[in-house]
């Protein structure tokens, strides 16, 4: 789930328009410039009931080169959110083999969570690599070099797309996850998350004994992972998925006797994401609030702190209409 609010909407831009009434913003705003404007089509006042509108490079004669809103009664907006940009963090793995022991069984075993899309920690598939060293001769190095070898070769027989294993040094090699593209409405991109465990265990042969873990191989989380913040990937997954609700509800079914969907977001792009949390009254005699959102998200150029100005001039806007003390502070741009 994106959210329990009934309805969310998406308006995606990277300048906040000059122009302070709706008719000058259709006829002149750029592509991908925004604008809050009061419902009746004038610049934003103090607790104005207001929309937000986008500007898009659609066909202007037939009025489809803009997207708008909801009307947000300022009264009912109960909590506004920023937050910048921040990239997606791989989880990184380091693995050292800290002693060579003669006849001994080295083990790496990666679990792999969500195994095949499931989204259950309880789903999970393990991939192990294995190395088992000489009477004699072997080295912390080649062995290291045979649980690297073995472990890729297991891993390329998943498709090769998940976890990355790097030599990093004499004895030791790293595990990384691997970036996930994002094909919205089909593949959300999701993180690979897994956890590595080593062990090593001599090779007995006298049945009597009991053969444990001796700890000849460590693992270190040296890289959490993070999802980040308003990244491209979650800006195109959202998009799409409110999408259905605002244009075609059935995505496709009537294929060839359809609607086409317009689609803005940068699946790679770096942007700051502003979330209204707002509610409308239903019309009828129950009391029951129908909460809505609406995230406004400003593409960056890049991550520079000046990129954040353009947010800055949103923010602003909201400051107007909802007050100072309900919108949060500026982002910094120098």
């Amino acid at each position: 789930m994106y959210g329990p609010n009934q309805v969310g909407e998406l308006i995606i831009g990277n300048i906040n328009a000059t122009q302070t009434t709706i008719q000058t913003f259709i006829a002149s705003a750029p592509d991908k410039a925004i604008k809050a404007l009061s419902f009746d089509g004038t610049n934003v006042g103090a607790n104005i009931p207001f929309s937000y509108f986008q500007k898009t490079a659609g066909n202007a004669a037939k009025n489809l080169n803009y997207e708008f809103s909801d009307i947000i009664i300022p009264a009912n907006v109960e909590l506004v959110t920023c937050k910048a940009y921040a990239a997606e963090v791989q989880k990184r793995v380091t693995v050292t083999v800290t002693t060579a022991t003669p006849n001994t069984t080295y083990e790496i075993e990666c679990r792999i969570y969500n195994d095949g899309g499931s989204l259950s920690p309880e789903n999970f598939a393990v991939v192990q690599g294995f190395y088992v060293s000489a009477a004699s001769g072997d080295t912390t190095t080649t062995i290291k070099d045979g649980l690297v070898l073995s472990l890729q070769k297991n891993i390329a027989k998943r498709g090769n797309f998940e976890l990355a294993i790097v030599s990093s040094g004499a004895a030791t090699f790293t595990i990384d996850s691997i970036y996930q593209n994002v094909v919205p409405g089909k593949i959300t991109g999701r993180m690979i998350e897994f956890d590595a465990i080593g062990k090593s265990y001599p090779n007995v042969y006298d049945v009597t004994q009991i053969t444990q873990n001796t700890g000849l191989v460590t693992t270190v989380v040296t890289t959490a992972s993070n999802p980040g913040q308003a990244t491209g990937k979650w800006v195109a997954n959202y998009e799409w998925f409110v999408k259905g609700m605002k244009y075609e509800v059935y995505r496709q079914t009537g294929y060839p006797a359809d609607f086409n969907t317009p689609y803005y977001a940068n699946p790679t792009g770096i942007y700051n994401a502003i979330n209204i949390k707002y509610f409308q009254q239903r019309k009828e005699t129950s009391v029951e609030r129908q909460y809505k959102s609406l995230t406004i998200v400003l593409e960056r150029a890049s991550t520079a702190n000046t990129t954040n100005a353009q947010t800055n001039l949103v923010l602003a806007d909201l400051r107007t209409v909802l007050g100072v003390a309900n919108v949060p502070v500026d982002l910094i741009a120098v």
